[in-house]
């Protein structure tokens, strides 16, 4: 079942379910090759490890509710549209700067 989440600018965000959040995340780890003990995120005193991303979400804790809401958000700016690994993707490469005009 998914739910509505309400951001600070007044927008609606369909949050995922704990399923898709937990492929979504799988997919995305798979494809990018990350390292379990590598830091995905610190901040104070707390440290949140890739291996840790799953169990926060399925246990439902506060971490894990902000990663799928995080989740959340970057599906509906993507529009609903998957890529790639689950719609996990970096950005594209820049393409070169167009030259000065009258060069």
């Amino acid at each position: 079942m998914r739910r509505q989440a309400s951001e600070d600018d007044g927008e609606a965000v369909e949050l995922l379910s704990t399923a898709e959040a937990v492929l979504l995340v799988r997919r995305w780890l798979e494809a990018e090759g990350a390292d379990p003990e590598a830091i995905f995120v610190a901040t104070g005193e707390s440290t949140l490890r890739y291996k840790e991303l799953i169990p926060h979400l399925t246990e439902e804790t506060e971490d894990g509710r902000l990663i799928r809401l995080a989740l959340s958000r970057g599906r509906s700016l993507r529009g609903g549209r998957g890529a790639g690994a689950g719609g996990c993707t970096a950005p594209p490469p820049r393409s070169a700067p167009d030259p000065p005009a009258g060069s």
